[in-house]
């Protein structure tokens, strides 16, 4: 196995690890993400258009996962990602953070340092992602 395989491989069971655990603190009316949100529901109605568009963003990258499986272990009818997947799932990832762009511009706030490091831990995570899809998609 070489070591690219390995590590899309592990990187796989890493992105599902993080999608799934999104997907259940959005879903935890407990969880901070959730009291965010509903917090906010209470206060002004049209915060539930970013709360749903933060459900769908967790749908959407539970879907990538699927792909990304196929991607590491090389499995036939998942090595091609629709190319409408990838555009919707960049749109989605632009307006279906609210909770984190919040903590982004308040880690900014605390001072320019920890506003970067919030922002490299909403990205680095998901870049490996992006670069398999490309690579499913437009390959």
């Amino acid at each position: 196995m070489t070591s690219m395989k390995a590590f899309w491989k592990f990187y796989f069971a890493l992105f599902f690890a993080i999608a799934v655990n999104n997907a259940l603190q959005l879903l935890n009316n407990g969880s901070p993400i959730g009291v965010y949100y509903h917090t906010t529901i209470v206060f002004s109605n049209w915060f539930i258009i970013p709360y749903f568009l933060n459900i769908l963003n967790s749908l959407i990258t539970l879907i990538v996962c699927l792909f990304i499986f196929g991607y590491a272990f090389d499995v036939k009818n998942l090595s091609r990602a629709p190319q409408w997947l990838f555009y919707l799932r960049l749109l989605s990832d632009c307006t279906g953070h609210s909770y984190e762009f919040k903590m982004i511009q308040s880690g900014f706030y605390q001072g320019t340092l920890w506003g970067f490091i919030g922002l490299a831990s909403l990205i680095l995570p998901i870049l490996p992602s992006y670069i398999a899809q490309w690579k499913m998609t437009f390959k």
